[in-house]
């Protein structure tokens, strides 16, 4: 990629989701951005992540040659990769065939980012796998009479 086309792609990210931006580079290396330091000439200053390593806030200096793609590491709904640039949604288009003066004012531009659950033992590998054993545990117990 080009400086021009990584700054353009960036400024169409929602600052929120910056931190979830994975710069996937030449020869099969990715680096999760925190935060970013600069954009100098020929390349990128960042903190972040490799991915694949649990060394987080290293400070890497990205040619922008070396960038093959940049990935919002998300789920990314088609109506928000429109919004990113400034299409109508299907609401948007649907609202104005409604006779509602007001739909238009009630359909949003963008759909606001789904929050993830708040507990992290739901949405945890580790959790989820505790629970399927207990209930696999549990269903056993129950289907086995008592005192065996």
């Amino acid at each position: 990629m080009q400086r021009d086309d990584v700054c353009e792609v960036l400024k169409k990210i929602p600052e929120a989701d910056l931190t979830k931006v994975v710069l996937v580079l030449r020869y099969g290396a990715s680096v999760t951005i925190d935060v970013i330091a600069r954009l100098e000439e020929d390349y990128l200053v960042i903190r972040g992540r490799e991915n694949g390593t649990n060394d987080e806030g290293r400070g890497f200096f990205i040619p922008f040659d070396d960038i093959l793609f940049m990935r919002l590491d998300r789920i990314v709904t088609l109506a928000e990769l429109k919004g990113m640039y400034g299409e109508k949604t299907v609401e948007e288009d649907r609202s104005h065939m409604s006779s509602d003066p007001n739909a238009a004012q009630k359909a949003p531009a963008m759909p606001a980012p789904t929050d993830t659950p708040s507990s992290s033992a739901a949405m945890d590998p580790a959790g989820i796998a505790k629970q399927n054993l207990l209930a696999r545990i549990r269903a056993v117990r129950a289907g086995t009479p008592t005192g065996a």
